[in-house]
């Protein structure tokens, strides 16, 4: 009997795994039949290849809800369109979590036929048929969680005062009305879009970010827009027109100078620009968490990629061009890697609201026909790391240029185009190689020009002889900051933050050292081999020294490990909060520490650095063994450039006249001891 009754469960069981997994498998043929089954979850829906209107659901049934969770949704070859005016709300929701929605398109349609928007005046006489939006709303909202929409394209139509962007204002604040109709909405968590295509004719976002949207990733896509000439505006004769009604003007920028009749001060219509009509292409607001766009293309929207009022944001193998706006914006920290823009119509980036501790990597690319009165980039904000590179092509004949306003930052132009330092800069590292003029009307600036740019991989260094802080290659939570002795260091170092140099070969090292300032206890510094929760190499401990640009050197001996190139993190401790102390290098060393090489390392001084001809070593009280002491100069790369003796001389100098401009190190050394010190050679 046992055992028919366990043959009996175990058939049940098999019988109705066979009905779920074909349950599971749906394949349907109406937008009606798919809506119902979308609520469910665990499945696999197929919504039939074809043509869909939204229209062949009733009127009270048209918004089509993902509710279901756990499902895999296939619209391969799937059209729907949506005939303007048909609904006026966000249609397409996807509320359920862990969905994967595969293919589709979805396609705003007018009922007479027209793609393109040419006449707005005619356009804008039709508002039921034609200029007509979702009162804000987005096409399609993604407010569930981990969900992945891969493949699908939107084409967006329909809004009140699309031809005239933002010129007569945007949401409550406007002259003539306004009925916006966005792309896609991400309101949920950890979702992911992938070869999405957004194309806007409409005004309003493409791709956007609200409320608890965060880690959220959009990779392998395009939003594209459209733009118009300004002085296209003056072509609109007839009396319905916008640009008519204002009488060729622009309302002023305030909450209630958008009412006509405009004041007195506002100004014409330009005729040299260019504006989108469409605002921006991908965009964060306020209180949204990380976003990381990937490989990602924006073109001719109001901004391109403009994540700065989210918490963070990292952008890697992108192009944003001919924006109106701005084509790039971050938040404080955000990262830019491998990625384009140009400033055709508006500056690459403006640097929106002067966020702080940005690490971008640009290529600019040609606009020899740019309009309006713009700069190339506006650089605002502090403690930037910041590389331009350039395209080939032809130049631009106006003479614009790199413009910077704030402080602290390090920038490196390998292009053609001019850097302006406004009289508000101090602090900046500016280091140009690839023709541009530098004009510094600010204060304590260091300006580097080289003729190659081959030879400004000395500037940056990362190899065991010499880490310069602020080069690494990845970090978090911490900032740049001018260093009282010369160039940068790294500050606002909480714990649990760290700073990560790639490829470090650490063949031979014996010890390793750490240039730090600061005036508390119980601070460290952790070495990690592979990740941040890798090998503990050893740690070093951090000396209080009283101040946070009070400098000194602190030393510790290394086990033994296996010896190799290793990806090295520097892993930073403390037991307070708030920040713990500053760095302005690490380096390893060959050479096994004996005495205390703290106190060795705070009583010699070196001076003055940055140096352009005479470098003095002031050997203060430190115990060398003249006989066998050695004072050498160093390129990162370990090159030998400079050796000279003591000989008993406690104040020895170098003269480094005939060094290439770059960073050195300094090694002070006997037969027991070693002290690295770094060199800034203008």
């Amino acid at each position: 009997m046992k055992k028919l009754k366990l043959h009996k469960i175990v058939t049940v069981v098999f019988l109705l795994s066979i009905y779920q997994n074909i349950s599971a498998q749906i394949v349907v043929n109406t937008l009606a039949a798919f809506r119902t089954a979308i609520t469910n979850s665990n499945q696999e829906i197929t919504l039939q290849a074809g043509n869909y209107n939204l229209e062949d659901l009733i009127s009270s049934e048209r918004v089509i809800t993902f509710s279901g969770s756990n499902n895999t949704i296939n619209l391969t070859n799937v059209l729907i369109q949506v005939p303007v005016g048909s609904i006026r709300e966000s249609y397409i929701l996807v509320t359920g979590n862990n969905n994967i929605i595969n293919g589709g398109e979805i396609e705003d349609i007018y009922r007479n036929g027209l793609t393109e928007i040419t006449d707005f005046v005619a356009y804008h006489q039709d508002g039921t048929n034609l200029a007509y939006g979702l009162r804000g709303a987005a096409v399609m909202t993604v407010s569930g969680t981990d969900n992945l929409v891969d493949g699908l394209k939107l084409t967006v139509r329909g809004s009140h005062l699309y031809g005239y962007g933002s010129m007569y204002g945007i949401n409550q604040y406007n002259t003539f009305g306004m009925n916006k109709r966005c792309g896609l909405l991400i309101n949920g968590a950890r979702n992911t879009l992938d070869n999405v295509e957004v194309q806007m004719r409409a005004f309003g976002h493409g791709i956007y970010m609200q409320g608890e949207a965060d880690e959220t990733v959009i990779k392998n896509s395009l939003v594209e827009g459209r733009v118009r000439a300004y002085a296209d505006l003056y072509n609109e004769t007839d009396p319905n027109s916008f640009p008519y009604r204002s009488d060729y003007k622009l309302p002023e920028t305030s909450d209630t100078a958008y009412e006509m009749p405009f004041s007195s001060n506002v100004q014409p219509i330009p005729t040299d620009q260019v504006f989108s009509l469409s605002e921006d292409g991908i965009r964060s607001y306020t209180g949204t968490g990380s976003v990381t766009v990937e490989n990602c293309t924006v073109k001719k929207m109001r901004g391109g990629i403009r994540l700065y009022l989210g918490s963070s944001a990292t952008v890697t193998n992108s192009i944003a061009v001919d924006c109106g706006s701005t084509n790039y914006n971050m938040p404080s920290g955000g990262t830019i890697s491998n990625s384009s823009g140009n400033f055709a119509y508006a500056p690459l980036s403006d640097f929106r609201l002067s966020r702080n501790s940005m690490d971008i990597e640009w290529t600019i690319m040609p606009s020899p026909n740019a309009t309006g009165p713009h700069n190339i980039v506006d650089v605002l904000g502090n403690s930037h790391k910041i590389v331009f590179h350039r395209t080939p092509g032809p130049i631009d004949e106006t003479n614009r240029a790199i413009v910077v306003t704030g402080n602290n930052s390090t920038i490196t132009n390998e292009t053609e185009y001019d850097i302006v330092l406004e009289s508000t800069t101090s602090g900046n590292t500016i280091i140009s190689c690839g023709g541009g003029t530098i004009t510094d009307n600010g204060s304590n600036n260091t300006i580097l020009t080289y003729a190659s740019c081959e030879e400004i991989n000395n500037l940056c260094p990362k190899t065991a002889e010499l880490m310069e802080a602020e080069c690494y290659d990845s970090m978090l939570g911490i900032q740049s900051e001018t260093s009282s002795e010369g160039g940068s260091n790294i500050g606002y170092i909480d714990d649990g933050d760290w700073v990560k140099f790639e490829a470090i070969d650490l063949a031979g090292i014996k010890s390793v050292n750490a240039r730090t300032a600061g005036k508390y206890d119980g601070g460290s510094i952790e070495v990690r081999l592979g990740a941040v929760a890798g090998t503990l190499l050893t740690t070093i401990p951090v000396t209080n020294r009283g101040g946070w640009q009070v400098w000194g050197t602190d030393s510790v001996n290394i086990p033994s490990f296996t010896e190799g190139v290793y990806d090295v993190f520097f892993v930073f401790k403390g037991t307070k909060t708030g920040s713990l102390y500053n760095i302005n290098w690490f380096s390893f060393s060959s050479q096994s520490l004996s005495i205390d090489s703290n106190s060795l390392g705070s009583a010699i001084s070196v001076f003055p650095n940055p140096v352009s001809n005479e470098l003095t070593i002031s050997l203060g009280k430190a115990n060398l063994n003249s006989s066998d002491s050695k004072i050498t100069l160093y390129s990162i790369k370990g090159e030998k450039v400079l050796e000279v003796n003591p000989e008993n001389n406690n104040t020895p100098t170098l003269n480094v006249s005939n060094v290439k401009s770059g960073i050195y190190v300094l090694k002070i050394s006997d037969k027991h001891n070693v002290i690295s010190k770094k060199i800034v050679k203008l």
